[in-house]
């Protein structure tokens, strides 16, 4: 498991890249992200959180996979998908579909697993399958992989950021992009 400090990073990473008012944060139920507070926040995922642990201003329950539907009509400053894209079976139909949800001058923010990062890295090399293999993850996606297929999607990559190297109980902020754990990729549409 993550050390929380270094979730707690990425979640940062991902709050200082939007850009407001409006934010729809995509799979936030099981950490949401607490550094939107000055934002008006929707949050969209396939269960709802408790009554007590409801931190954005909506809450939408739903499949991603029907989420142009359920969400048609409506458009966000920021769509943040935190962790999301690799559980997913077909990324590019997911980026297209949110593509409509975002405003002109919007942004789009995603984090995801990086197979170069540390631990992955190891895991691939020696070939465990017990760590790094979780039958909820579809797809790695390498860096240079993101920044095509958000090319594909219509998007315009404006920063990639790293989360950080995570070591067993230790995690480094400032590691290339290559090496990170985890990915920040902060997009637009394209012009």
């Amino acid at each position: 498991m993550k050390p929380m400090h270094y979730q707690q990073r990425r979640l940062a990473l991902l709050a200082e890249a939007a850009i407001g008012p409006t934010v729809l944060d995509i799979g936030y139920v099981s950490l949401p992200n607490p550094y939107l507070q000055d934002l008006t926040c929707v949050g969209f995922d396939k269960r709802l959180p408790d009554e007590h642990g409801m931190p954005y201003q909506e809450a939408i329950r739903g499949d991603v996979q029907d989420i142009a539907h359920i969400l048609a009509g409506r458009q966000f400053d920021s769509i943040l998908c935190g962790e999301l894209i690799e559980h997913l079976e077909n990324p590019y139909q997911f980026l297209r579909d949110v593509h409509g949800l975002l405003a002109d001058h919007g942004r789009l923010i995603l984090s995801t697993p990086n197979p170069l990062g540390f631990p992955v890295f190891v895991c691939e090399l020696l070939r465990i399958k017990r760590f790094f293999y979780t039958r909820w993850h579809t797809y790695y996606f390498l860096p240079r992989w993101v920044e095509r297929l958000l090319d594909h999607t219509g998007y315009e990559v404006l920063q990639i950021r790293p989360v950080g190297l995570w070591l067993s109980g230790v995690a480094l902020a400032v590691v290339p992009v290559a090496l990170s754990y985890q990915v920040v990729y902060v997009a637009r549409k394209k012009p």
